[in-house]
């Protein structure tokens, strides 16, 4: 139990330091709408509802990300998700056929994934028949890198996540329980 606790400050610390650098170093200046991403947590527990929320600095994944050993995404890779084998080619055919406030769909067993062209963004719906949700917001330039069709590098991944400006990114809804990804205006 207690290498357990020491295992749990020592991360604390690292992660505490982490945070403190990453503030008292500011992000590049092409980072100028998103100042961070919030996470909320809202989940009911025995007939009570808990919330957990908090701020990640957009120089903090900035710094994480500089730190990633790839140079580039995109070539080579193999984006199916489960067992539903829904490729970001699928999302790009998907995105082609949509109209303003007409989205296009996919269909796979036990899930309808709903994508509308959003400018450079693209919006991605997913329903199941268990009453979950899942709706992403993406830069259109990061489903293209992974569907092979060109190379995007995690610098470029922040820079266009910063384009799509403040807002919602992630929203997953599982019946009462809910996490929330927001971008924060700067």
């Amino acid at each position: 139990m207690k290498e357990l606790r020491a295992v749990v400050l020592g991360v604390l610390v690292v992660v505490l330091v982490a945070i403190a650098i990453s503030v008292w170093r500011r992000p590049s200046r092409e980072l100028r709408h998103v100042r961070g991403f919030r996470v909320e947590i809202q989940k009911n527990e025995g007939g009570s509802r808990r919330h957990v929320s908090f701020h990640v600095p957009i120089s903090l994944i900035a710094r994480i990300a500089s730190l990633v050993p790839m140079a580039n995404l995109g070539s080579g890779f193999r984006a199916d998700w489960e067992d539903q084998n829904v490729t970001a080619r699928d999302i790009l055919d998907a995105a082609g056929r949509s109209a303003p406030g007409q989205p296009g769909e996919i269909k796979r067993d036990h899930a309808r994934i709903e994508v509308t062209a959003d400018g450079s963004a693209l919006e991605i719906l997913v329903k199941d028949d268990w009453d979950k949700t899942v709706r992403v917001r993406v830069p259109k330039s990061l489903v293209e890198s992974l569907s092979a069709e060109k190379r995007i590098s995690p610098r470029e991944i922040l820079r266009r996540l910063d384009e799509l400006g403040p807002g919602d990114i992630v929203v997953i809804r599982d019946r009462d329980d809910e996490v929330t990804i927001t971008a924060e205006p700067r």
